[in-house]
């Protein structure tokens, strides 16, 4: 956490996967207590196939951790995988909402659990290459809220050089990011 601190971090992402509610939350509560003197905000990332699988269930986690201070970290794949609705970030304290990570994907989620991780972790599409409703997810956002770009890419894509990736993605996320502006 002091290197975090040193590098100018704020934000860090949490997962979660424990099928015990209670425990999870004194977990995340002694991780979130942890990282206030160093500035660190905790954010749970749900991933639809773990425990947190939603922003129903990050929203009980919180609320069982006791703490304000803790963000739900909007992941646009992960977001869509979960079945969720636009109506459920309405439901979100704007204080919970602290960045998310925008990519595009297929619009079919994966029958499989297998494929939905698969997918997750090295077949993203860059925005606006998949089905996702980017446009409409963007939108329900706050315009202010900060965006990363979570694309992990196989293919040719993914074997472009770095500097290539980068500005592909960043070139692709410009229209989204305009929408919301």
């Amino acid at each position: 956490m002091e290197t975090a601190a040193r590098l100018g971090a704020g934000q860090v992402l949490v997962a979660g996967n424990d099928d015990n509610l209670q425990r999870s939350a004194d977990n995340l509560a002694i991780l979130a207590a942890a990282g206030r003197p160093f500035g660190l905000t905790m954010n749970l990332e749900p991933m639809p196939w773990t425990q947190l699988r939603n922003i129903a269930a990050a929203q009980a986690l919180i609320a069982a951790s006791g703490r304000e201070d803790i963000g739900i970290l909007v992941d646009a794949l992960h977001f869509w995988r979960a079945g969720e609705s636009l109506a459920a970030l309405s439901s979100l304290p704007a204080h919970h909402l602290n960045y998310m990570q925008l990519c595009d994907g297929a619009a079919q989620r994966p029958e499989s659990e297998q494929e939905l991780i698969r997918q997750a972790r090295s077949a993203r599409n860059v925005p606006g290459e998949g089905g996702l409703d980017l446009h409409g997810l963007m939108s329900a956002l706050p315009a202010t809220l900060p965006v990363s770009l979570e694309v992990p890419l196989d293919g040719e894509q993914g074997a472009l050089p770095p500097l290539q990736r980068a500005q592909l993605l960043f070139d692709a996320a410009q229209p989204y990011l305009r929408a919301c502006a």
